[in-house]
């Protein structure tokens, strides 16, 4: 009589344990489903700006050594295009830690870029290609400005921080567009007629090519960059 009341009770203890169990698990929550319209963890990319309507003309520009697109970036404008009045009139640069940003800035002829430091550093911004100028020094928050009047490709340096480089284009006309990662570009609304499209990217040598835009649709340029100094 004792061995069965002693293995009674054993299996009422193991069985209450594991309805105990069953019960501990029962009342613990479920995860709570996310409220109806709220954003998921991966969000979407934000869209980019739509370009303006009419013509335009898009490619892709390589180099040519490696088949690859510039890692520095670049700009495909046109020479003897119109100015837009008010269009690529004004241009800001920051400096943001010690880096140029944008890297390469784009700015018509008679327009004013302003550079801008963002750090908690000084900064002293000048270009071996403009005698006598330079930002100043630089505190946090300061700003300096400098109209361009002449075409061409200034290069940004930091009398502070001789490792930052940037770079202004001034171009003559109001229509580029700038290399993508992937070499791409696009110069949108472009006036019918041709022009003279040139391709400007960090040590390579400009190249150029006439490119007739018609009433609307897309025209394809396509370029090749050659490193400078290249001969073949």
């Amino acid at each position: 009589m004792i061995e069965i009341f002693r293995r009674t009770t054993l299996s009422m203890t193991l069985a209450g344990i594991a309805a105990a169990g069953a019960l501990a698990c029962n009342d613990v929550p479920a995860p709570a489903s996310p409220p109806t319209g709220a954003p998921s963890v991966a969000t979407a990319a934000p869209s980019s700006k739509p370009l303006p309507p009419g013509p335009r003309i898009v490619g892709t520009v390589l180099v040519t050594a490696t088949g690859k697109p510039s890692t520095v970036g670049g700009v495909v404008y046109l020479e003897d295009a119109p100015k837009q009045p008010g269009e690529a009139m004004t241009a800001t640069v920051n400096v943001d830690h010690k880096e140029f940003s944008p890297s390469i800035a784009v700015i018509t002829t008679g327009g004013t870029v302003t550079f801008g430091n963002r750090d908690n550093l000084t900064h002293h911004v000048f270009s071996p290609e403009l005698q006598k100028w330079d930002t100043g020094y630089l505190q946090k928050g300061d700003t300096a400005g400098r109209t361009f009047n002449a075409p061409g490709a200034i290069s940004l340096l930091c009398n502070i921080h001789p490792e930052m480089l940037g770079y202004v284009l001034v171009i003559p006309s109001t229509y580029f567009g700038k290399l993508g990662a992937d070499g791409k570009y696009v110069i949108a609304a472009v006036p019918p007629g041709t022009y003279k499209t040139t391709v400007w990217s960090p040590h390579m040598q400009p190249i150029s090519q006439p490119v007739t835009v018609g009433a609307a649709g897309s025209v394809t340029a396509d370029f090749q960059l050659r490193p400078e100094g290249a001969t073949n």
